[in-house]
């Protein structure tokens, strides 16, 4: 009887007539219960990434992997657009100029605008 529920325990083959007549009994039951609760005690704690299947934790890499990817190519065109690398020169923007203005607007004050005094700022 206790090799029977023990094999069970233990992921190993067994005769499930032998496993079901160790159950049928009072004492099979209770040594079933008994190893379990054994089991829980002697073995230790797994941890989070033990009990993960190792097809979750490599998706889980190849996740960072991507994301790593991704940064670095964007990192890297930005620092290729930033350098001014297009096709013809005139395209290229400066970036320490600004454009010229279209149009030149003239605020005077009185006509176009009022100052008032207030309490809550300018």
């Amino acid at each position: 009887m206790h090799d029977v529920i023990s094999a069970f325990l233990d992921n190993e083959p067994f005769d499930a007539e032998e496993f079901s007549a160790a159950l049928a009994t009072p004492d099979g039951r209770q040594l079933l219960v008994d190893l379990v609760a054994l089991r829980g005690v002697v073995q230790p704690a797994l941890t989070a990434a033990a009990t993960q299947p190792a097809a979750s934790r490599r998706t889980h890499w190849l996740g960072v992997a991507a994301a790593v990817v991704m940064l670095a190519g964007g990192f890297a065109l930005g620092q290729w657009a930033a350098r001014g690398n297009s096709s013809s020169p005139e395209t290229a923007v400066s970036a320490t100029s600004a454009p010229e203005p279209t149009a030149n607007y003239r605020f005077e004050p009185g006509v176009n605008w009022r100052e008032t005094s207030s309490t809550g700022g300018h």
